[in-house]
């Protein structure tokens, strides 16, 4: 069981608040397929305060009565029994959650301050452009119910009220994280049971993200959204960036920006004379020509900044070109060091394979041909033993550059490993791929190392091997190997090919 469904079967451990009696009576009157107004007007009328509630909101600019309105039954027929249901409604809900308890320093004043405000600002919204929906005022009062009845049944939930902490995620998200549930769905479940028709918890439910909502309560729950979001910058929220944001929305539904201005002042007088039917005061609401200063004065702080934001911009693109070259410029170091042999300067075994998968790709693909030289350096050990290490060195980096010179661009020296070399030869057949090497194994054995008065020298063992069509590469290099093997058994310093029954 989850914790909204322990708290809506009502557990001993919780208690839901629950609407009076007579507006139990009232919801199953209008919830009837024909409203009996005599019925409904002795309901209200029963009740001496609440009659004078609702003829006090009957009379005022709210609804702009022609002539006096001095009887619910009038009232229900000037009207309408949604309307004066709904005032009704209001006044006997409001007056019942107020005196449902809740501890941890729940605000009632605030709370019903902001909902108030929403309510009217959503009803107006409605009205003036998007679908008219008698309900709206009553379900923009009670759009945020779910907050008050979690405040004081669930624990911890006061935590993300605490001004002393930053919350990480907007309050639906919030919720749902630490909870499971949003209040948007608590309060929509709450009011659904108290029999509330679906015109009004629907868009409750729905009004944070009233594009998910069904079609039939899209527009309502996107008034009670900007409604509570009108309602928050009247009543403290800083307006500047809120309001503007506000106000581009609203002008997606057809507002003209004096149209919104005299929307917004609308909202500021009908709030007022509403907080004064709920006996709530007014005091602290912001108008809307502060609303207007405030945004005001945001637009100045931007134009202000506007030049320094651009050198910013302009300063942090220069950073960034100048940090993306550098970054270029380590990147081509790193693949260069990943492919080179750092003694010898060559590319290393590694860069051999990526490219000899790449030449045989395109023999597949083109029907070229290569040829492949493995060669090794005769008695090289014998250099290192007598002279060390350092001369060793310097013999390969002098037969690389030797077999360097000896070759065309095109084709590919790589030191192999110790004192081996490979050359790919592209569109190279066996008889040429014969010449290269034997060029090869000449000029190195001409070579002469300059060592401590000495001169080093070394010969070369060489094997080759042609492919005219795609071949299995590890096949390619093991031919070429055997004949370099073959080289060094028959004297050294020679060229062998592949033997004619084996090469490809």
């Amino acid at each position: 069981m989850t914790l909204l469904d322990d708290i809506l079967q009502r557990n001993d451990s919780v208690r839901l608040p629950t609407p009076p009696a007579i507006a139990l009576r009232i919801l199953e009157v209008v919830s009837a397929d024909e409203v009996d107004f005599n019925q409904l007007s002795r309901i209200i009328t029963a009740d001496p305060a609440l009659t004078a509630r609702v003829l006090r909101v009957a009379n005022s600019p709210l609804f702009s009565p022609k002539a006096n309105v001095d009887s619910i039954a009038t009232a229900l027929t000037r009207l309408g029994s949604l309307q004066v249901t709904n005032i009704a409604l209001s006044f006997l809900l409001v007056q019942s959650l107020r005196a449902h308890s809740c501890h941890n320093g729940f605000d009632f004043t605030y709370f019903w301050k902001r909902s108030i405000t929403a309510a009217v600002a959503a009803d107006l919204i409605g009205r003036q452009c998007l679908s008219r929906n008698d309900n709206l005022f009553i379900a923009g009062l009670l759009h945020d119910i779910g907050i008050l009845v979690a405040f004081g049944l669930v624990p911890d939930y006061a935590a993300l009220f605490d001004g002393r902490i930053h919350r990480r995620l907007p309050l639906s998200q919030e919720e749902k994280e630490r909870f499971g549930f949003g209040h948007c769905q608590l309060g929509a479940e709450l009011l659904h049971s108290w029999h509330l028709p679906a015109a009004i918890t629907e868009p409750i439910r729905h009004h944070h993200q009233p594009d998910t909502a069904p079609a039939l309560w899209r527009d309502a729950a996107l008034a009670i959204q900007l409604g509570d979001r009108i309602a928050a910058v009247l009543h403290g929220k800083p307006a500047g960036p809120k309001l503007q944001a506000l106000r581009e929305t609203l002008q997606q539904q057809g507002l003209s920006e004096n149209d919104i201005d005299r929307l917004l002042q609308q909202i500021f007088r009908n709030s007022v004379r509403t907080l004064s039917f709920f006996e709530i005061p007014a005091d602290q609401m912001k108008t809307a020509e502060e609303l207007l200063q405030e945004a005001n004065q945001h637009l100045s702080q931007l134009n202000l900044c506007k030049r320094q934001l651009l050198d910013d911009a302009r300063l942090q693109q220069q950073d960034l070109l100048r940090q993306t070259e550098r970054l270029h410029a380590v990147n081509t170091e790193l693949s260069r060091l990943a492919f080179q042999d750092s003694l010898t300067g060559l590319y290393n075994l590694r860069y051999f394979h990526d490219h000899f998968d790449r030449e045989l790709a395109r023999a597949a693909r083109y029907g070229n041909h290569f040829s492949l030289i493995l060669l090794d350096l005769d008695e090289f050990k014998q250099v290192n033993d007598r002279h060390g290490h350092q001369a060793g060195d310097l013999v390969l980096q002098q037969i690389a550059r030797v077999a360097s010179l000896s070759l065309r661009d095109t084709d590919l020296l790589v030191r192999y490993g110790g004192e081996e070399f490979a050359v790919l030869l592209p569109q190279t057949d066996l008889a040429e791929a014969e010449v290269t090497a034997e060029r090869l194994r000449h000029h190195i054995a001409a070579c002469r190392c300059p060592w401590q008065g000495q001169e080093l020298q070394v010969t070369a063992s060489i094997g080759l091997v042609h492919s005219s069509a795609a071949a299995d590469k590890n096949r390619l290099i093991q031919l070429a190997d055997h004949a370099m093997y073959r080289a060094k058994t028959e004297g050294k310093n020679r060229v062998c090919r592949a033997r004619p029954a084996t090469a490809s």
